[in-house]
């Protein structure tokens, strides 16, 4: 861990996506009441699901990104590397790391294809997955909390 401080500017960005991702947590977690066969006939429903997994895990992206820039001084390679590499930091643990490496991969099934190209099925069953990004957002604390940066 860097022994040098937080510059307050990362770290309003590292709040604005942690609330990013609770409020797309909220969201999410009312969807999970629709049934299989009720989320498959709306398609609307559809959109403001898939759209929230891909603003809250670019919010974690961004999360993890600003991170090992403060750790390494250098951004990650990828999306699923920025995960991997606060594993390596000993920010998240290794199940955590990578049930996020496959959500940011997750994320750009659902950012660059549309239409019926999307199945509904693998959404609805993230939908009700949605555990790995609580515990993303436990692990991001306990890391900042560990220096004090949310004192600040």
């Amino acid at each position: 861990m860097t022994t040098e401080a937080f510059p307050v500017d990362r770290l309003n960005r590292i709040l604005n996506a942690v609330d990013t991702i609770e409020l797309s947590l909220g969201i999410l977690a009312r969807k999970q009441s629709l049934s299989r066969e009720e989320y498959a006939a709306h398609t609307e429903t559809q959109d403001i699901v898939e759209r929230r997994f891909v603003k809250m895990t670019e919010a974690a992206i961004d999360i993890g990104e600003e991170l090992v820039k403060h750790e390494r001084g250098s951004p990650p390679a990828s999306n699923p590397e920025s995960m991997r590499a606060l594993e390596t930091l000993g920010i998240l643990s290794a199940s955590t790391a990578e049930e996020m490496a496959q959500a940011a991969r997750f994320r750009n099934i659902l950012a660059h294809t549309y239409g019926s190209i999307i199945e509904y099925d693998i959404v609805y069953n993230a939908l009700h997955d949605l555990e790995r990004y609580r515990q993303f957002l436990l692990e991001v604390r306990e890391y900042l909390e560990s220096f004090g940066a949310l004192d600040e």
